[in-house]
């Protein structure tokens, strides 16, 4: 449940942030969610166009009512990165209200995509089933084929090119800071694979009775809260991992930021303020 609901979001936030203009990208992530679907159930023609209708509806309220939320807080962040105060506490502030956003987003969609789930027929249930089982193949057999030394360059390639989109290519104090995070990384994926295949379990059995209107909304509501971007990690060693390996991403960004220098920080503040220009011209129309 929580990866499908990740996947859209995903999907828009990779074309908004990569090579898509974002006016372009966000008028039209209406058509990129429904491909997306389309994929995972093989959408009726009947289902493909409430769906669409539902999206383009939550897509104009969010435009209407979000977006100059983002753009504040965009420009929030550029007025601090301008001032050379950045920290630990800011990250955390900027991390919940991101974390709000998500929240008012998911709660806003929540309504129609139980009603679109209780729709579905067999056929597509299990489209879906076997969908969720070869996600989870696959990520296990990614986890499975690396050694640590392989995964933990793996994590500093991965993070070294998010920052490169956003302030270009690092020094090499910046490539050794990364190099001390990803060691420092304590070893979560066995929790997060447990957790994900359980929820993926609770995601299956309430697909099972999507027929029972009460039992269906009960356990899908208690899916929707676990998927909350501010959902706490499960009491135990998945807690303590979370914990450790979240301060320790915050303290590297905040370092990392510390150890830029001054193209990179102008290239910084031009990338939010194309994304908050971007935003700002955003059209709310609802498409037809």
């Amino acid at each position: 449940m929580k990866a499908c609901i990740r996947a859209l979001f995903l999907i828009c936030l990779v074309a908004l942030v990569t090579g898509c203009g974002v006016r372009n990208t966000y008028n039209n992530l209406d058509w990129l969610a429904v491909r997306w679907l389309d994929s995972q159930v093989d959408l009726s023609a009947e289902q493909e166009r409430q769906v669409r209708s539902a999206l383009q509806r939550k897509l104009a309220w969010h435009c209407e009512n979000e977006l100059p939320d983002y753009i504040a807080l965009i420009e929030r962040i550029d007025r601090d990165v301008a001032t050379s105060r950045i920290t630990v506490e800011d990250l955390e502030a900027y991390g919940q209200e991101i974390s709000a956003l998500g929240r008012r987003l998911l709660d806003r969609a929540q309504p129609s995509i139980i009603d679109f789930l209780a729709g579905l027929d067999d056929q597509q249930v299990d489209n879906l089933i076997e969908s969720i089982h070869e996600r989870n193949d696959e990520l296990e057999n990614d986890r499975t084929a690396l050694t640590p030394e392989q995964r933990q360059a793996e994590l500093v390639e991965g993070m070294e090119r998010s920052l490169r989109r956003l302030i270009g290519r690092l020094n090499a104090d910046q490539r050794a800071r990364l190099e001390q995070w990803a060691q420092a990384r304590q070893p979560d994926s066995t929790f997060e694979r447990e957790q994900r295949e359980a929820r993926d379990q609770q995601f299956i059995q309430a697909l099972a009775v999507r027929t029972d209107p009460v039992d269906f909304e009960r356990r899908m509501n208690t899916l929707f809260e676990l998927a909350q971007p501010d959902s706490p990690p499960e009491p135990g060693p998945a807690q303590h991992a979370t914990a450790h390996n979240r301060a320790n991403m915050l303290n590297t960004l905040v370092d990392i930021y510390e150890l830029a220098d001054d193209r990179q920080i102008k290239r910084m503040r031009n990338r939010l303020e194309d994304l908050a220009d971007d935003f700002q011209e955003v059209s709310c129309r609802v498409q037809d």
